[in-house]
């Protein structure tokens, strides 16, 4: 049986197995949100850029959050989409 975390997604980096098990959670909950939010933009019309993949990934990893992502003004406008909706997803899921 795979489960949903092992699964490959096609944006972003797998998760490592070897993570401490509360990390790897936060990660996967974190990848859930970005894939959420790729999803209902695309559903839309807007197909994400290099960019906001590679800032969605900066979140998953930890890097960043979600508002200090919706503070930058260098992204797309595009990838506000993908990221507003990312950051429904969060609020709904919190």
């Amino acid at each position: 049986m795979v489960y949903l975390d092992e699964m490959a997604c096609p944006y972003f980096t797998p998760i490592s197995p070897d993570l401490p098990p509360a990390e790897r959670a936060a990660r996967l909950k974190r990848q859930m949100h970005a894939e959420w939010g790729i999803a209902v933009a695309r559903l839309g019309g807007t197909e994400p850029c290099v960019a906001i993949v590679q800032e969605l990934q900066r979140y998953i990893d930890g890097q960043v959050t979600l508002q200090e992502l919706a503070g930058q003004d260098q992204l797309p406008l595009p990838s506000t989409r993908v990221l507003q909706a990312t950051l429904q997803r969060e609020t709904f899921s919190s």
